[in-house]
This record gives structure tokens, C-alpha cells and sequence, in this order.
């Protein structure tokens, strides 16, 4: 929300953002398309705030009008559109949207289950230079783990087959590293099947994305039932350093909230929800405003709590983050998860650097 007049007067650094501030612009849109979806990942920021399966599509003209309120804000087409559910592939307006996408040269990519993909779908998509990003939460090479992977989905066991043979679709018609990626959120049930998951992936040219689970409101016990401690994640780098090591890889360095990657929006992209709302990321849960208000946008990428990403800097910021030597390149990980203890200067105290020693 914007603060009033007499906030501003408050607090200088507020006013001096409330127009776009200089070198900081709109560069990436994050659409939720459909809410619609296959699975019931436990951990799914969608899942776990029941807004899964409400019915509700985007229209092809209302996700033309995003692209045309970005572009009209910022001055430029967007650089890339991520594109997510629900589960992408139900959306029935997904191959008009693409070609717009390219008409326009902005770079779509889809996150998606891979439950709907068919060679005939996956060849296309290949063809249209779309980027991929599937689930994965074992090592298929184990079929022991498959009952765990259903777990992880939400579903029964005979929705692995499917799942598997998802990922050799996209395989068999020429996606690999970068432009086919798993995405792998860690929760407790698949740690210990982490570095499985990292070599299987290395071992077929498929890129890792490695995530920790976010959370928009203040952590709680029921978040430690799903996601691990600190410390044994930090386990689990070192176990994935050792088997670079084994593959003659260097290691890699370790960046928050993808583990060996920060997040790239928190301040330069903007979620678009399919019912119209606006916030700030995937995993705020702060509406900032709708798609079908007049000036909506411009309101949302100068509100309060953008201004304040915005203002985020290593002086400013809590600890762990603002003794860290890689502020730089990690920008205090997932903000929606500082957000979410209540202030926006929090460090990330999910970090699992100070346990690498």
C-alpha cells in the first residue's frame, strides 16, 4: 500500500522513492496463468495458500495486457515472462501467448509439472526457443524412492511413471542445460536424496535449480515439519561440492535462496496472480494492487514495500547478511521470506553459510 502523505514526511527515504528510482526499472514479469493443477505439492506456496484448483484462467487478453502495462511503465518490452500456474500446460491460451512472446522478443519461460507434455507439444515448445523448468524431487535412477516422489506431489504412486517419462519427452526432442532445468524445493522427506537428484541431472545434461522453501509470513513450527534446519543444508552442499569434485567440476559458490543462485527479481520483476492481483514475487503474499485498476502497476513497483527493496543495502540490512562478503551477488536471499518475519531490512536467517564454516 502507498503510505500517506505524513509517512513520507516521516521518513525522506520512503519520499525519495516514490517515483522510479534512477537505474532501477521493470525488467521481468512473473504470470501465474491458471490456477489449475494436476498435483498437491506439500510446500507450494499456491498449495499452501489455497489457491490452487479456484477455477480460474487467465485470459489471452488480460495476459496481453500485462505485456502492454510493463512495456508502457517501464519504456521497453519486458526482458523475459516467467510463466507458471497452477500448471502451465492446461492453460488453453498457452501457444498464442508464446508467439506473442517472440513477436515481441521477450523470453518465455515455463515452470510446469511436465504431466501434459507430449512429444508433439515438447517439439514445438523446442521450436518456439521456449526455457523449461520441471520438478524433480529424487533420484529416478532408484525406482525405492519413487513412492517418496508421490508423496512429494501430492498424488498416488502411478503418477510417477508419468512424471518420469515427462522428463525423457523433453530429453528426446533436444532440450538440455540451460534451457531444460528440474527444479528441485528441498524439503526434510528428500534432503538425503539431494545429491542423487544433482548427479542424475549432471549426468543427462539437465540443469539443477535447487530451492529453499520461502514463506510470506512469519516461520512457525509447521514450517520446520516441512523444510530443513540451517545446518542440514549445509550437509547437503557439501555433499554436492564433493561430487563436483568426483566430476572434475570446480565447486560452486553459495548464493541464496537457489543455493548456488539468488533470486533475480526481487527487485527489477513483478507477479501478476490469474484473478488480476499484483504483488511483489511469487511468494509475497502482499496485494499490491490489480490488473484491472488504472495506474495499478506503476502503484505496485512504487509501493512501500518495493521502496524499500529498493533502499535494501549491505549497511542496512540485518544479520546473517550484512557481515556477509557476498552481498553483493546474494542481496540478502529471499525478501519475501525477510518480509515475512515482520521487517523488511531482515537478514536471510535461513542462510546456510554460517554453518559451512
Amino acid at each position: 500500500m502507498f503510505s500517506s502523505s505524513s509517512q513520507l514526511l516521516m521518513n525522506p527515504h520512503l519520499a525519495r522513492y516514490q517515483k522510479k528510482p534512477e537505474g532501477k526499472s521493470l525488467r521481468f514479469a512473473i504470470v501465474e496463468v491458471t490456477t489449475r493443477c494436476q498435483l498437491k505439492c506439500p510446500g507450494c506456496y499456491m498449495y499452501e495458500t489455497d489457491r490452487l484448483n479456484t477455477g480460474i484462467d487467465l485470459s489471452l487478453a488480460d495476459a496481453i495486457r500485462i505485456l502492454d502495462e510493463c512495456k508502457q511503465y517501464s519504456g521497453s518490452e519486458l526482458q523475459s515472462v516467467d510463466i507458471l500456474g497452477g500448471e502451465p500446460l492446461l492453460w488453453p491460451h498457452l501457444k498464442d501467448f508464446i508467439l506473442i512472446l517472440n513477436e515481441r522478443q521477450i523470453r518465455p519461460w515455463i515452470f510446469t509439472n511436465m504431466l501434459s507434455i507430449t512429444p508433439e507439444l515438447a517439439t514445438w515448445l523446442f521450436e518456439q526457443d521456449v526455457a523449461i523448468t520441471g520438478k524433480l524431487n529424487i533420484d529416478p535412477r532408484d525406482p525405492s524412492q519413487f513412492p517418496l516422489q508421490a508423496r512429494m506431489l501430492g498424488v498416488r504412486s502411478s503418477f510417477v511413471d508419468k512424471f518420469l517419462e515427462s522428463i525423457e519427452t523433453f530429453l528426446s526432442v533436444g532440450y538440455k542445460d540451460p534451457m531444460f532445468r528440474l527444479q528441485n524445493l528441498i524439503r526434510n522427506d528428500n534432503l538425503e536424496h539431494v545429491p542423487g537428484y544433482y548427479e542424475y541431472c549432471l549426468q543427462n545434461d539437465i540443469g539443477t535449480d535447487l530451492e529453499l522453501m520461502a514463506s510470506g509470513e512469519a516461520i512457525t513450527e509447521k514450517y520446520w515439519q516441512i523444510a530443513p534446519k540451517p545446518e542440514k543444508i549445509a550437509t547437503m552442499i557439501k555433499s554436492i561440492q564433493e561430487l563436483r569434485k568426483k566430476y572434475g567440476l570446480e565447486e560452486l559458490e553459495v548464493l541464496m535462496p537457489h543455493i548456488f543462485g539468488s533470486c533475480p527479481f526481487y527487485d527489477a520483476g513483478i507477479y501478476f496472480g490469474a484473478n488480476g492481483d499484483i504483488r511483489a514475487c511469487s511468494n509475497s503474499v502482499t496485494i499490491l494492487g490489480t490488473l484491472f485498476e488504472t495506474g495499478s502497476l506503476k502503484k505496485a513497483f512504487e509501493s512501500e514495500l518495493f521502496c524499500n527493496r529498493f533502499r535494501l543495502s549491505k549497511e542496512n540490512v540485518k544479520e546473517p547478511c550484512s557481515s556477509c562478503d557476498r552481498w553483493e551477488k546474494c542481496r540478502g536471499g529471499c525478501r519475501a521470506t525477510a518480509e515475512g518475519l515482520g521487517d523488511p531490512f531482515a537478514g536471510y536467517t535461513l542462510c546456510p553459510l554460517p554453518h559451512l564454516g
